[in-house]
């Protein structure tokens, strides 16, 4: 899922050039519909890949993962990664590290968690907050 604003469009074009299905939302313009199409997808059995604080503020997530994978009921797979070198852009709100020809990449993956269909709100911020801590906890940096 890539978000519509105009970095977004060469995210979106990239991740075609290199094969994926590409499904456009974030939560100013059509997230709720974009999440539906994914949950098409993961009954299908493909793969989906989401930031998790799309949109901002950094290190904040928003609930659309969790939603997902409750919803459809596969596992939410927390997962951080960086690059050296990169060209940092600290005046984006996520302050994207880009990386170079010939860096190098660090991937962490978090514990797999299965999520039952929530059945108040509590549930849902328990795995809200599940979520964003494991998520700091695999900062790379």
């Amino acid at each position: 899922m890539i978000s519509h604003d105009p970095r977004g469009d060469y995210l979106a074009l990239l991740c075609r050039m290199i094969g994926f299905h590409v499904v456009r939302g974030d939560s100013e313009e059509g997230g709720w519909e974009a999440l539906l199409e994914l949950a098409r997808e993961l009954m299908n059995g493909a793969s989906v890949i989401l930031t998790a604080d799309g949109g901002g503020p950094a290190r904040q997530a928003k609930v659309g993962a969790i939603a997902l994978a409750s919803a459809v009921g596969v596992p939410l797979i927390p997962l951080g990664a960086d690059c050296y070198p990169a060209i940092e852009e600290p005046h984006k709100w996520d302050a994207a590290r880009n990386p170079v020809p010939f860096c190098s990449l660090k991937i962490l993956l978090g514990p797999p968690l299965t999520l039952e269909p929530f059945e108040d709100l509590t549930s849902v911020e328990k795995a809200h907050i599940w979520l964003e801590k494991t998520l700091n906890e695999l900062d790379p940096k």
